[in-house]
């Protein structure tokens, strides 16, 4: 059997057996594995464009990929009776698809995480087709041994099933590419309509799958040419070629046109209709984004926002197991031996291609970016499973059969070695495949030294991190996290310190001091490690990076331990405005050996008194004393005025206090801890003529016995009914608005004083 010929002999019972059970091993690992994977970055945007095309035949939300594969990751989701679709939303009016995630996702379902578990389905099978697709090609292409080489790397690599229990766009255009090339193989092989018409369709299904898949176009015709080189009448088969290609393509766009359910419309800006219109016009617009707005990339302990050319190269011979990159070596001079550089093109041109489409970008990111490449090493690597043929091609004189034997057993030992430690390694790492090295990395746990983003940390390990900490004791951590998901859904008890993308501003986060951080337990993602929040303050946790992690949830977040001796001296600063990580550590006061404590506040009508620091009342000061659950206390307050006219400002100032240390604070959330409210009303606690609802400083870096002196003005309309009103004030959380209680009475506010609002 040779690549220019197809082998079409059937299973044996036995081998169709072993084929199914390969099969479903590989879809054992990744649906065993994915409910304990918490969302990765990506995918509430996918899920959320797939559900709400199924449900409308609406493409608005998907911009930044077609939505073949979206659409089927969402098609479990239609048996389901509690999915909402919130299209009363303003973000799906504003075509905002970054908000319209969020908000379907994580706002408006009651089990967002199964719901994420279910949609990854679609994508798994996706994977098993892809497995059995290189089965068969192999089979086909190389005989019976490797097509069993072939399953059991597929079956068992990583990265295939990482990207299989994913609801993303990667696993679902590598399949597509991987069977139109395999019947593109069959149409050079045996010329046939139907060969023609399948490579179309498959292409036309790898189109819309990804943008990045019509790069199979530029594969196709470089492989049909030079397949065709050798033809002597070549005008007459360039002609044969332009027309195929042509049918070809014609499919191809029909293929995309029905994922667009047909739509015939003008281009954005244009009166012009064209079918599909907006497939091309979010191609010329995503790659546009893509080349005008790099995002910070992470490579062997440097960082940069333009990326490196040899970024995939590097990230390829980590990320790929040693066996395949060993067994793809010597099977690509195998398949080259054979069959030709030319007629070999089919294997090693498309990785080829890809890969150096890859490097002539500038978004470094992921592994994933190249996924359509393993298919092909591991088709290369079938190769090695003929071997022995060509060991036996060797002259080797009056020994030749002995020695031919025995070639042919070493041969096939190194082989199925290669294969038992690829399926060991592979197994041990369950259910953490995302995270894969190979040895030349130091396997997983020194993946984190060479690569960051979606080749280790994408957000998936919230899960492991919760259970962590149960089986730690730990009740709250500092949670540093790269992903879109609400860490509040997976159980987490945490406070929020910089990450991208869900923690990159408030008063919580502008407080962190990353010279001194806080005493606790810190649980940092390696993203975040190496990246900070991505577009400023990458090395945020500088002090991090040596010290060794306490323990890992899934080897994607470190979980580190912050203590300070008891003797040791501490100095406080406040800091208003600007980002404490903004600051380099002298502008700040930092001294070594010496803890320096900062508290912030957004602005100078907030101002934040040390216990440290003498405070004197004013003279005006009118004492309250109202302790809202222990938390803050409101000592009392000053007002320039009791009486005013409508449209006149009136100020008030608060004085706080911070509660004893071992009262804790509002559960922790993505927002602020807590808000203030003044409202300015009437009698009837609902007539409210003027309010202010916030609350400037940051609340993690107080101390007990801390005075925090806030400056309100409130400004009743012009059109506001003279009389009397109140000043009432409380405490509430942002997230739950739920108020805080007074301790020792049943209000949950305070009433301060009257105003007399004359005309």
């Amino acid at each position: 059997m040779t690549i220019t010929a197809v082998n079409s002999r059937k299973l044996q019972w036995w081998e169709a057996i072993v084929l199914i059970v390969g099969l479903l091993l590989f879809a054992a690992q990744a649906f065993l594995s994915s409910p304990r994977k918490s969302a990765s970055f990506d995918e509430e945007y996918h899920i959320a464009a797939g559900y709400a095309y199924l449900k409308t035949g609406d493409f608005r939300m998907s911009q930044n990929h077609p939505p073949l594969v979206n659409a089927l990751s969402a098609l479990p989701l239609l048996w389901r009776d509690d999915v909402t679709l919130p299209l009363d939303h303003p973000s799906w009016q504003g075509r905002d698809f970054f908000n319209f995630a969020r908000v379907f996702l994580w706002e408006v379902q009651d089990d967002p995480h199964t719901m994420l578990v279910w949609a990854r389905w679609p994508v798994i099978g996706l994977g098993v087709v892809l497995v059995a697709a290189l089965f068969w090609w192999a089979r086909q292409m190389a005989g019976a041994w490797a097509g069993w080489i072939v399953l059991i790397l597929a079956a068992f690599d990583p990265n295939l099933i990482a990207n299989s229990r994913l609801v993303t766009t990667d696993l679902g255009m590598t399949c597509f590419m991987l069977l139109t090339i395999w019947r593109l193989w069959h149409w050079l092989v045996r010329p046939s309509p139907r060969n023609l018409l399948l490579t179309g369709f498959f292409a036309g299904l790898t189109c819309a799958a990804k943008y990045t898949g019509l790069m199979v176009w530029p594969m196709i015709l470089a492989i049909t040419v030079m397949w065709r080189l050798e033809v002597n009448d070549w005008k007459k088969q360039l002609q044969l070629l332009i027309s195929h290609l042509a049918i070809m393509g014609l499919i191809a766009f029909t293929v995309i046109w029905a994922v667009y359910r047909f739509d015939i419309s003008p281009f954005p800006g244009t009166a012009v209709p064209f079918p599909a219109s907006f497939y091309p016009y979010n191609v010329w617009d995503t790659f546009r984004v893509i080349e005008d707005e790099p995002l910070a990339s992470f490579l062997l302990g440097q960082t940069s926002r333009g990326g490196w050319w040899y970024y995939f190269p590097v990230t390829l011979a980590v990320k790929t197991s040693l066996p395949l990159l060993l067994l793809a070596t010597v099977g690509a001079f195998v398949a080259i031996k054979e069959g030709g550089w030319r007629r070999s093109a089919v294997l090693w041109l498309p990785p080829l291609l890809f890969l150096l489409l890859a490097m002539a970008g500038n978004i470094t990111i992921g592994y994933r970016h190249i996924l359509p490449v393993v298919p092909f090493l591991i088709m290369l690597a079938a190769h090695t499973g003929k071997l022995d043929d060509a060991f036996r091609q060797v002259k080797l004189g009056a020994a030749a059969t002995r020695q031919q034997r025995t070639g042919g057993t070493v041969f096939n030992t190194f082989i199925a070695l290669l294969l038992a430690m690829q399926i060991t390694g592979t197994l041990r790492l369950f259910p953490d495949h995302e995270a894969f090295f190979n040895e030349l990395a130091g396997g997983p746990q020194g993946g984190g030294r060479i690569l960051a983003d979606s080749n280790l940390d994408w957000g998936q390990d919230l899960i492991a991190l919760r259970d962590l900490m149960v089986e730690m004791g730990i009740d709250e951590v500092y949670l540093a996290y790269f992903g879109t998901a609400v860490p509040e859904a997976y159980g987490l008890h945490y406070q929020p310190i910089p990450g991208f993308l869900r923690f990159t501003s408030g008063a919580e986060v502008n407080a962190y001091n990353p010279y001194t951080p806080l005493p606790g337990w810190y649980a940092i993602g390696q993203t975040s490690l190496h990246l900070g929040l991505m577009l400023q303050n990458n090395d945020i946790y500088a002090t991090f990076l040596d010290r060794p992690p306490v323990a890992q949830a899934g080897y994607s977040i470190n979980l580190y331990r912050v203590d300070y001796p008891a003797d040791m001296p501490v100095d406080r600063v406040v800091v208003t405005g600007t980002a404490v990580s903004d600051l380099a550590p002298a502008a700040l006061g930092v001294v070594d050996g010496r803890r320096l404590i900062t508290k912030w506040t957004a602005n100078e009508a907030t101002v934040i008194i040390p216990f440290t620091e003498p405070f004197t009342t004013p003279d005006d000061f009118q004492p309250v004393e109202a302790d809202f659950a222990g938390v803050l206390t409101l000592t009392g307050y000053t007002l320039a005025q009791n009486e005013s006219r409508p449209g006149e400002s009136i100020t008030l100032t608060l004085y706080w206090q911070r509660g004893a240390a071992d009262i804790p604070l509002p559960a922790p959330t993505a927002g602020a801890p807590l808000a203030a409210f003044v409202h300015l009303s009437g009698a009837d606690p609902a007539q409210i003529v003027a309010q202010y609802d916030g609350w400037d400083t940051a609340v993690s870096t107080l101390e007990p016995g801390d005075v925090i002196r806030q400056r309100i003005i409130l400004t009743p309309p012009p059109a506001s009914p003279p009389g009397v009103y109140f000043l009432r004030v409380g405490l509430y959380s942002p997230q739950t608005n739920q108020r805080f209680p007074l301790v020792g009475q049943a209000d949950d506010f305070i009433i301060l004083t009257s105003i007399s609002l004359s005309e």
